[in-house]
């Protein structure tokens, strides 16, 4: 009975260390490699909603600097989400997606701002179009330093990005020496079934923390856009997650069945 109490211990504790490891395999692939996280953070500003969310923050800080353009903002949003879906705004949408990982594994949280100085007159056209006053207003300084995020929004992951590594290993050397002793403890078909069982349960654990992640890395921002933004990336980024979440219960359940079998196996050979 103690035997059995210790190898359901150790076969919860191997499912813990295979979802941490799962995890930080995730997390240094997709978050802390600059090119991979860069791939992702580009779709996931790309997006219609994430496009409208950087126009109202753009919008949100030249009313407040320039209240009378309160008359012109959804104009105005409509008109930076259009211009940030344009070929010729790639590149400062890729630049967004750098100095956000710049700032997430680094720790630095200044402002992270773009440089529009030479669409100037794209912006300022429609506005002169209508309030040629208004326009007069905004001087060119602010088109070379226009603030998308301010100090303080982004996550500071520098911690998790610096030890991600060693956390990796270590859960890999952990899971390999419970294997052994799970094999040590049981039978062998007892021990490859529950071994099954430790990976369905990293992979369900892996699948069901994402709804709840989505709802703490949202809930932690007040402004709406932001939290779009931040909802929207959290759902590119957490894709490899999920189909990390699928392989784990794949295998798990595909070593459960070895196990079943083996354990049939060994029945019909004493059977015989």
């Amino acid at each position: 009975m103690r035997r059995t109490v210790f190898a359901i211990g150790v076969t919860s504790l191997l499912a813990a260390l295979i979802y941490v490891g799962s995890f930080s395999f995730w997390l240094d692939r997709e978050i802390v490699d600059s090119e991979n996280f860069l791939d992702s953070a580009v779709e996931a500003l790309g997006t219609e909603s994430s496009r409208d969310a950087i126009g109202q923050l753009i919008v949100d800080g030249l009313i407040e600097e320039f209240p009378l353009l309160t008359i012109l903002e959804s104009n105005l949003v409509g008109m930076f989400s259009d211009l940030l879906a344009s070929p010729a705004l790639g590149d400062v949408v890729t630049l967004v997606g750098v100095n956000v990982h710049e700032r997430i594994v680094t720790g630095n949280q200044d402002a992270i701002v773009i440089d529009l100085i030479d669409y100037r007159d794209v912006i300022v056209s429609p506005i002169e179009a209508v309030a040629p006053r208004l326009a007069e207003l905004i001087p060119d300084e602010w088109f070379a330093s226009i603030e998308v995020l301010e100090a303080g929004v982004l996550p500071d992951l520098s911690t998790y990005a610096e030890r991600v590594g060693l956390v990796r290993w270590v859960s890999l050397v952990g899971a390999f020496v419970l294997i052994a002793l799970l094999m040590w403890l049981v039978r062998r078909t007892t021990a490859t079934t529950l071994i099954g069982i430790a990976f369905v349960l990293a992979g369900v654990a892996s699948a069901a923390l994402v709804p709840a992640g989505r709802i703490l890395t949202v809930a932690q921002f007040e402004d709406r856009s932001v939290q779009t933004l931040s909802g929207n990336a959290y759902g590119v980024f957490v894709q490899p997650l999920l189909v990390g979440a699928a392989v784990l219960v794949l295998i798990g359940i595909s070593v459960i069945v070895a196990g079943v079998a083996l354990g049939a196996s060994d029945d019909d050979g004493q059977a015989s």
